[in-house]
């Protein structure tokens, strides 16, 4: 993780049913407004436990986490619930 260019490793204990693993952030080309330019990306695992969890719900469920990360959901002045909250029924 804190090597120059390496997202790093995580190892899975299984002891919830969701873990999030966040590792390095890294450079890598990403396509913006139809141009190649470098970005900086953060390395996120999801990790499901497939006993307790269908893997069509997780998908679901990582989506909609990577749209509201890349959104920055939550971030603004004045928010105070997460729309993950209400999509979940929190």
């Amino acid at each position: 993780m804190f090597g120059k260019g390496h997202s790093g490793w995580g190892i899975y204990a299984p002891a919830h049913s969701l873990e999030l693993l966040v590792g390095s952030a890294t450079w890598k080309p990403a396509v913006v407004e139809g141009r190649i330019e470098p970005r900086e990306m953060l390395n996120v695992t999801v990790m499901f436990d497939h006993d307790v969890i269908d893997g069509a719900p997780a998908a679901r469920f990582t989506y909609r986490l990577l749209e509201l990360i890349e959104s920055g959901d939550g971030l603004g002045e004045g928010q105070v619930t997460s729309s993950l909250q209400s999509d979940i029924g929190l």
